[in-house]
């Protein structure tokens, strides 16, 4: 109770103090006017695209967990589980607070509990890979200093992982290693772990690559609606490279103990965008993104007073 008590605390401090940090950056009467010539249709459009997005994404999903429970699942059903986790963010610790929820009710009835709930894992992780790998080709278009060298870093880390967690062999060198410092219960713990993991890269190939297919289209439709954002507000074309860039970045920093990433998000967005479209400009970025988040909630919040399912699947 005490650590809850602690930890939300240290969410709520932190979302404040990047609140804070923002106020103290931003002209709100400048931001004020860039929103009020905001073109309200492409803005509109950009909406119906974002929510649009949402069918890909429950669409990789489904491809990873049909890998546990060896059957054809309901797209809807995996379409309504998504967005009931895209409301549970804003309340949760993190941006991946909703996956808690989508973990209850893929685990409720199932004996293997963590090897169904490690369907969600490997749901972020074919999300980090996929838009790191953008971010990676971006650089060679437009290299961005430091930057470019932690989405490099980053990269190579997520290879690694999935070499590691699909190739027994490379684990092995590593583990035998590792398996001298820690007492026999921790290594059987590990070895379940790996185990676990393991099963979905090795399980069902085919599914587990259409997934990482799947997630490659949602992450650049997913990019290229934040561009027709700033479109909407400077009404012009600019590079779409930085996108690429700054985007996976963003996405990463939400990951921060937060309230379902804010202070922390808006305060990414000014510091990454404001030498490309301008301070105001970035700021006014970051709250069409927060108001696109919170249109998706509130669908994602009548879905869930709705929602009944007796097993998921």
């Amino acid at each position: 109770m005490r650590k809850n008590i602690l930890f939300t605390f240290l969410r709520f401090f932190v979302s404040f103090l990047f609140i804070y940090l923002i106020l103290r950056k931003i002209n709100f009467d400048e931001v004020g006017q860039v929103l009020k010539n905001v073109d309200l249709f492409s803005l509109s459009i950009t909406f119906l695209f974002i929510f649009f997005i949402n069918i890909p994404l429950a669409l990789r999903f489904k491809y990873i967990l049909e890998i546990y429970f060896k059957e054809t699942l309901s797209l809807l059903l995996i379409w309504k589980l998504t967005m009931i986790g895209l409301f549970f963010n804003n309340f949760l610790p993190t941006s991946a607070g909703g996956d808690i929820v989508k973990i209850f009710y893929i685990v409720k009835d199932e004996k293997e509990k963590l090897l169904s709930g490690i369907s969600i894992l490997i749901d972020r992780y074919i999300g980090a890979l996929t838009v790191m790998t953008m971010g990676t080709i971006s650089v060679l278009f437009y290299y961005y200093e430091k930057i470019s060298i932690l989405i490099l870093i980053l990269m190579f880390l997520l290879i690694f992982f999935f070499y590691f967690f699909s190739k027994r062999e490379i684990a092995f060198f590593f583990y035998k290693f590792l398996k001298k410092i820690f007492p026999p219960i921790i290594n059987e713990k590990l070895l379940v772990f790996y185990n676990s993991i393991n099963f979905y890269f090795v399980k069902n190939k085919r599914k587990l690559y259409l997934a990482i297919l799947i997630s490659f289209i949602t992450q650049i439709l997913s990019i290229f609606s934040q561009y027709f954002l700033v479109y909407s507000i400077l009404k012009k074309k600019i590079s779409f490279y930085p996108f690429f860039i700054f985007i996976p970045l963003i996405w990463t920093s939400t990951l921060i103990p937060s309230i379902g990433g804010l202070g922390i998000r808006e305060f990414s967005y000014i510091y990454l965008f404001s030498n490309f479209i301008g301070k105001d400009n970035a700021y006014a970025l970051s709250l069409l993104v927060l108001l696109s988040i919170i249109f998706n909630s509130i669908i994602g919040g009548v879905i869930f007073l709705t929602f009944r399912v007796k097993k998921f699947h």
